[in-house]
């Protein structure tokens, strides 16, 4: 548990310690998150909404690129706020450059989700109508079988987009991020195969509760109260820390991934041999 709990405990640490750096992110993410906003809002009726549309459609992935190059760095080295949002502008283009292979397996993956679903429904209705009984009569309503296909392929479907895919991506994005495009391409299956080790597996889940459990709960939760004005600063209260506990334990998460797995087993290590008889360098 100290292994695994090291490193969040270090990012965070870092990320507050860095407070021109969580502002510039923040900033990003609320950017971004009024672009994607927008992106949805904006009818395109004229040709300026459509040509706002574009331009909203094209800056939410480039800002999440950014936020993204910007979290797998902030912890190496010393470089202020306005550096590293420099190096992260100029560098962003990288990480979806070694997200491709990714992306494409992404589409084919909704592609054949959505045949399998497409087709299901209509094999599941054919059966009903077999069972149908020929002479109309009241019957007792039984209970519908658990189609089994349609759980394994949702928990397929699930576990693809919210474990397998995001846990490749953020590796290939720190290693890109810090080591270069070139040196993660000659290292990417080596970097797939760590990236599903038991210990950046628990890493992920833990941040996971943070960026999109509670933020989750914090949004679809609602307060009783009878005042109106109450509810709206309660439920903008909500929103904030939603956006906070989201960012924030991405981008600690995304560090704590980046961190080394020998970290905390050094420190172990280390620990013991303190207390024990020291022997003097004359002997």
């Amino acid at each position: 548990m100290k292994r695994i709990l090291h490193p969040f405990t270090s990012a965070l640490r870092e990320l507050f310690r860095r407070w021109g750096t969580l502002l510039t992110l923040l900033v990003l993410y609320l950017a971004m998150i009024g672009s994607m906003y927008q992106f949805i809002a904006t009818r395109e009726a004229t040709v300026w909404q459509l040509f706002l549309s574009v331009l909203f459609a094209l800056a939410a992935p480039v800002l999440f690129l950014i936020i993204q190059t910007m979290a797998a760095r902030y912890n190496q080295g010393s470089q202020g706020a306005w550096s590293l949002f420099g190096g992260s502008l100029r560098d962003f283009w990288k990480l979806l450059m070694i997200s491709l292979p990714l992306v494409l397996i992404a589409v084919l993956a909704v592609y054949l989700f959505g045949k399998i679903e497409t087709a299901a429904p209509a094999a599941t209705v054919r059966e009903a109508a077999r069972a149908l009984p020929s002479p109309p009569r009241p019957v007792t309503p039984k209970p519908q079988a658990v189609s089994w296909q349609s759980v394994v392929v949702t928990t397929i479907e699930y576990l693809l987009f919210c474990l397998v895919l995001p846990l490749a991506a953020i590796h290939l994005w720190v290693g890109t991020a810090r080591d270069g495009l070139k040196q993660t391409f000659k290292r990417f299956l080596r970097t797939l195969v760590r990236a599903y080790a038991p210990r950046p597996v628990l890493i992920y889940a833990i941040g996971f509760v943070f960026f999109a459990l509670a933020p989750y709960f914090l949004i679809v939760t609602k307060t009783p109260v009878n005042s109106a004005w109450l509810d709206a600063g309660l439920l903008a209260a909500r929103l904030l820390l939603a956006v906070l506990f989201s960012l924030i334990g991405w981008v600690v998460t995304v560090s704590a991934l980046g961190e080394p797995g020998e970290a905390g087993s050094k420190i172990d290590v280390a620990q013991p041999n303190e207390g024990a008889g020291h022997v003097p360098a004359e002997a």
